[in-house]
């Protein structure tokens, strides 16, 4: 049934059936369709003032130019970390400082082991 009442409510929307002699609850419906399209129509046509209008543009200055400066902060202060080395060690680090003293003693062997070799 409620297919039927919108391929009627269409058929009078498209100009194929008469609005008279229709019943109340379909010309309920075209009355309400109308209306929403009225305004619908009115919505899109709306142009807002100009004080309106540079009253949001400054409002979306302000946010867009408060969003630079932070990140421009934001930037600045993860490059002067870096610069500077203020974040701790990360582990990585550590395990090649403990490993140093193990580099320098296999070094040293393969220098005795070369002093070994060229003497033989």
């Amino acid at each position: 049934m409620k297919l039927l009442k919108d391929d009627r409510l269409n058929r009078i929307l498209d100009g194929e059936e008469p609005i008279e002699g229709l019943p109340e609850e379909l010309l309920r419906d075209y009355r309400v369709y109308r209306e929403a399209i009225t305004l619908y129509r009115i919505r899109c046509e709306y142009v807002p003032s100009e004080r309106l209008m540079r009253k949001i543009l400054k409002k979306r200055r302000k946010k867009l130019v408060l969003s630079t400066v932070f990140a421009g902060i934001a930037v600045s202060l993860l490059l002067l970390s870096v610069v500077l080395d203020i974040f701790p060690v990360s582990p990585s680090r550590k395990v090649v400082q403990k490993q140093n003293p193990v580099v320098k003693e296999l070094i040293d062997y393969i220098k005795t082991v070369e002093v070994v070799s060229d003497g033989w």
